[in-house]
């Protein structure tokens, strides 16, 4: 079966829609969002809707909970407290009550999915910790499978442990054929709020090939800093940065 897994869309509809015209491109038979739908972005409404419409599996990401008013914003920084509030006003209660429904974690065939980690999945530890990766190797292992991709640090990589102990760390550009007896730890990057990669990053997994690809497209840096400025949202600094 062929899947797309996409990750941290934080209410830009208009890079899901690329990313979604691409991946069924490929024939994609089941697509999964990994989670941050809201958060950030200038059209939470519009990204809920399309998420809603689109994806076969939602998760529920640590701004998808905020703005449900599952979590607090305690952690968060500034400028995504504001994110928070602003999107958890302009949403309607359906939309709301959506977001609090999604699950933390999804177990497909041959493989699960997670925002953060599997470990205390509603915490949303960041997977760039080593400790994090450790014990995420260490719950295949316990759940008897393979591969499990995850999201929320905004950087597409992967990690893989070889049935020798031997350890891999690839970045972005590398594409994986999946080795039987290895473990794989999978970041989808982020759609709509590139920030480390820099482009719109999805993956497409293909279960019966057993491969693993990085999707690439260009991101309109000027367009979405255009769309922030006409809700009156200040630009994050690494767009102000880039831009």
């Amino acid at each position: 079966m062929r899947y797309a897994i996409i990750s941290d869309i934080h209410a830009n509809p208009s890079a899901l829609a690329l990313a979604l015209a691409d991946a069924r491109q490929h024939d994609v038979e089941s697509i999964v969002c990994l989670g941050d739908v809201v958060g950030y972005g200038p059209d939470p409404a519009g990204a809920v809707e399309l998420c809603r419409s689109s994806c076969d599996v939602t998760l529920m990401g640590n701004h998808d909970a905020a703005v449900a008013g599952v979590i607090r914003t305690d952690n968060f920084i500034p400028f995504a407290k504001k994110g928070v509030k602003r999107h958890a006003a302009e949403l309607g209660e359906e939309d709301k009550a959506w977001l609090r429904g999604l699950q933390y974690l999804y177990k497909g065939p041959d493989f699960a999915c997670v925002h953060g980690t599997p470990f205390k999945p509603e915490c949303f530890f960041y997977m760039h910790d080593p400790q994090q990766v450790m014990l995420t190797l260490e719950y295949l292992i316990n759940e008897g499978i393979h591969l499990i991709f995850v999201g929320h640090t905004h950087h597409a990589c992967s990690y893989m442990m070889a049935s020798s102990g031997h350890f891999k760390i690839d970045g972005p550009k590398v594409d994986l054929t999946l080795a039987p007896d290895n473990l794989y730890i999978v970041n989808a990057g982020s759609v709509g709020y590139p920030r480390a990669d820099h482009d719109i990053t999805y993956v497409l997994y293909d279960s019966e090939a057993r491969t693993v690809k990085f999707r690439h497209l260009p991101f309109d840096f000027k367009a979405y800093a255009e769309s922030l400025t006409a809700k009156e949202i200040a630009l994050p600094l690494w767009l102000s940065d880039l831009l």
